[in-house]
């Protein structure tokens, strides 16, 4: 029965036979054998209408540039993201370079201190750079907390941070901001906490933003740890033996 009804629909009304149409796949398998196909059909590029999104029929020349635009459009952006890493990471590693070298001459504690809180916050741009240290030898030493007392108050509510030995980034609650910014609490968007714990100095070292998004959960603190050896290593070169 349904080589007969076949056979009926290819039938004209005269007795005569018309050839089968082919399928969609078929088409589509023959285009992809012959890829020159449209290069000795080039009018019918013209002549072959696609739907758009906007409900307008595009012949396929324009749909093709229309799509090709789109991918040059899409990996121009990867491009400028990949640059503007680049430089971030060369800018980063020419602070860690320039700090480092400056460390060097610092003749105290708080001379430490002073280099590290101009680098941050005239070479890198941080809004609020805080150091919530303290020392057995941080007497007469105005750069860090006199005494424990304080900072062992703080570090309570950073525990976590000594026990996992690890950087915090993101937002901070209400009471964490208002011990380490005090005053600029209210300001700080977000914010890069710093656990240190070296050769008699422990505390934290706080970098804040105005900008919600620039110290986040699921940010690289490569450069973080960086800064936190550096500034451990100088810190221990200007204690008493």
């Amino acid at each position: 029965m349904t080589n007969q009804a076949n056979t009926q629909a290819n039938s004209t009304e005269d007795g005569g036979s018309i050839a089968q149409l082919p399928d969609e796949q078929q088409v589509v398998d023959y285009l992809i054998q012959h890829p020159d196909f449209f290069l000795s059909n080039a009018p019918l590029l013209n002549e072959l209408k696609v739907p758009h999104e906007s409900g307008t029929a595009v012949s396929l020349v324009e749909r093709q540039v229309t799509v090709l635009r789109e991918k040059n459009h899409y990996y121009e952006t990867k491009l400028n993201e990949v640059v503007e890493a680049v430089h971030d990471n060369q800018r980063l590693h020419m602070s860690l370079q320039r700090l480092a070298v400056n460390l060097l001459s610092a003749d105290s504690l708080d001379d430490v201190l002073a280099i590290v809180d101009d680098e941050l916050r005239h070479k890198l741009g941080t809004d609020f750079v805080v150091f919530r240290l303290s020392s057995d030898a941080s007497q007469g030493n105005a750069g860090l907390e006199r005494g424990h007392a304080n900072v062992d108050e703080l570090l309570q509510g950073f525990s976590t941070l000594f026990e996992n030995k690890r950087i915090q980034c993101g937002r901070l609650s209400e009471q964490q901001l208002q011990a380490l910014f005090q005053d600029d609490a209210p300001d700080v968007g977000s914010a890069a906490v710093i656990p240190v714990a070296d050769a008699g100095v422990r505390g934290l070292i706080a970098l804040g933003s105005r900008d919600e998004q620039r110290y986040h959960p699921g940010m690289g603190t490569d450069f973080l740890s960086c800064l936190s050896d550096l500034i451990s290593a100088a810190l221990r070169a200007q204690l008493p033996e």
